[in-house]
């Protein structure tokens, strides 16, 4: 790597203000530009761009400096990115980054392609003066010859800003100077046209591009004539674009508009006497599509049918749950190793949990699909009418009733109270149980048809949200008192699997023969004698969320209360999907 080139460099840099004009520029009197912040011409305005421009330049001089040549021309080549390659205010960076390649490889050809891009975006792009003289200045040379680009003719060059849309906006004026002068400046003289003495503004110049900004304020919307001049740093003038007799004008025109005739005013619309403010309280009842499994009762038992020792299993792994998940094996072993012998004889622990499947025994009843009611819920609403007859609102749907008659041994129960008291009780009651909170709650939006001033309006709209809902199913069997999930009245201490007697728990004699047997037979007989044959009814939970329509009515009685009636149609998912009728009415209070 080449030795890094000598680089107390300074960045391109304004001016802080103008240089008066040669008298030869000037027949009549112009005043040349001075220091004073009186004769400044408008505030500057410049395009973020440029600014990343310039700081992206000094960032890479100043790695440049400090010999980060990696680091600053990975910046300057992240600066350059998108950029226009014909952009004579990228040609300062082009210039820079050939000027790192040099100082990194000494590759003589690398270093002119570098120098080309930069020629490219401004024939006349200089090297910063430590650098002038040598080795780069002949590649800088070379590179302007190669690069097929011409000279340009004019010591300025001034394209005019698109004034298409100039009213009420800044403009801002570009020149591109053949060599911006170390220590002297660019000005810009402009007026209103035709209107007193040219005003002086020293341009903001980077590289060879000099720009300045005129407010609207500045122009007021009228034509602009306006010219550029180069000074060096002793107040010669190096070239123009324009001058005092022969400036360069912007025909800015901005037609004022005129004020439209007052159109006459359409007679008032009659008072809505729809309320701000809904707070409804619905008492409903539902009906849907029953599907799934049943809420609280697992499958049932059926001795009649075939009953096998996975069977048995299952009935005393549900008895020893109670309500709550059942165990696996080894937590099932366990759990019958805490038992009397009798309570799960004729068979040893290991033999049970050897057959025993959590999964299956977890099964709950399948339902019969079909309609089903939702017997009575409330439905709490708050609303408000947001525009002329759009009510939003956020709802609740709480299932006070669900119907659920579902009778069990009590769980609450010691396993050894149960067991003695219900399980083996020849007339056993059991304790009815409820499935869990039912609730729901969502948004819903509500459009008010008819006429503004009539007190009795429909409504149609929309709902969506969250929850669960319930649906009452008769079940087709009766309930199981003594917890050995067989429905009572079909009761039996043994059944015959594969032509083997097969005992049913908790009938442990059931196939003993002698009098242990007749005291099981007499003990399931006296159960299934006295059960009660009313059908067991339960629960499906459907839902986890749900969306639909509603369509209903608004009653306004007084000015503060009114009566609704509403039916809602919802789908409900995605756990059990079901669709559900909602039938609700009830006070309304309103403000």
């Amino acid at each position: 790597m080449l030795a890094v080139l000598p680089a107390v460099l300074l960045a391109p840099s304004a001016s802080a203000s103008p240089l008066g004009l040669s008298p030869r520029a000037l027949k009549a009197p112009l005043i040349a530009p001075n220091f004073s912040p009186g004769l400044r011409g408008p505030g500057r305005a410049f395009f973020d761009a440029r600014e990343d421009l310039k700081a992206a330049y000094n960032k890479a001089l100043g790695q440049y400096n400090n010999l980060e040549l990696d680091a600053a021309k990975a910046g300057l080549e992240d600066a350059l990115n998108g950029a226009a390659p014909d952009d004579p205010m990228t040609a300062p960076l082009r210039m820079l980054k050939a000027v790192i390649i040099f100082s990194n490889t000494g590759k003589a050809d690398e270093t002119t392609a570098a120098f080309i891009d930069a020629v490219k975006a401004d024939y006349n792009v200089s090297l910063l003066t430590e650098l002038r003289g040598t080795d780069l200045q002949k590649l800088l040379d070379k590179a302007r010859k190669d690069s097929g680009v011409s000279a340009p003719s004019e010591s300025v060059q001034h394209t005019a800003p698109d004034i298409s849309d100039a009213c009420g906006k800044d403009l801002v004026l570009t020149a591109l100077a053949n060599q911006a002068p170390e220590g002297g400046q660019v000005v810009l003289y402009w007026r209103p046209a035709g209107v007193g003495e040219f005003k002086t503004v020293t341009m903001d110049t980077f590289g060879n591009v000099a720009q300045s900004t005129l407010t609207a304020s500045d122009h007021g919307d009228k034509p602009v004539e306006y010219f550029f001049y180069i000074f060096d740093g002793a107040n010669k003038d190096l070239g123009n674009k324009g001058d005092q007799e022969n400036p360069l004008k912007l025909e800015i025109e901005c037609k004022k508009e005129v004020a439209p005739k007052p159109k006459e005013e359409p007679p008032p619309k009659p008072k809505t006497t729809l309320p701000r403010v809904f707070i409804n309280i619905g008492l409903g009842t539902g009906a849907g599509i029953a599907r799934g499994v049943a809420d609280q009762s697992y499958k049932q038992l059926s001795p009649s049918g075939g009953y096998t020792p996975a069977d048995f299993a299952c009935s005393l792994a549900r008895w020893q749950a109670g309500t709550g998940a059942l165990p696996d094996a080894v937590g099932f072993q366990n759990g019958l190793m805490n038992l009397a012998p009798a309570q799960y004889a004729p068979y040893a622990p290991a033999d049970l949990a050897l057959v025993y499947n959590p999964e299956s025994c977890g099964e709950h009843h399948p339902v019969k699909s079909g309609m089903a009611s939702a017997p009575f819920h409330i439905a709490p609403e708050v609303g408000f009418r947001l525009g002329r007859a759009i009510v939003l609102s956020v709802f609740g749907r709480l299932e006070l009733v669900t119907g659920s008659k579902v009778y069990r041994d009590d769980p609450k129960l010691a396993l050894g109270d149960s067991y003695t008291n219900e399980v083996l009780n020849p007339n056993p009651q059991g304790v009815r149980t409820k499935p869990g909170f039912t609730g729901a709650g969502g948004i819903k939006v509500k459009y008010f048809l008819g006429k503004d001033d009539k007190k009795f309006r429909l409504f149609v709209g929309g709902q969506v949200g969250g929850g669960f809902s319930r649906l009452r199913v008769p079940m087709g069997f009766a309930n199981d008192r003594n917890g050995n999930s067989v429905p009572d009245d079909k009761e039996l201490p043994a059944s015959l699997n594969l032509g083997m007697c097969q005992p049913v728990w908790p009938y442990s004699g059931g196939c003993a023969g002698g009098d242990a047997q007749l005291q099981a037979n007499a003990l399931a007989g006296s159960v299934a004698t006295n059960a009660d044959s009313t059908q067991r009814i339960d629960t499906v939970r459907i839902g986890g969320g749900f969306v639909g329509a509603n369509f209903g009515f608004n009653y306004q009685i007084v000015k503060n209360f009114a009566l609704f009636g509403e039916i809602q149609a919802n789908v409900w998912f995605p756990k059990t999907s079901s669709f559900l009728l909602d039938f609700a009415f009830g006070p309304v209070i309103t403000f």
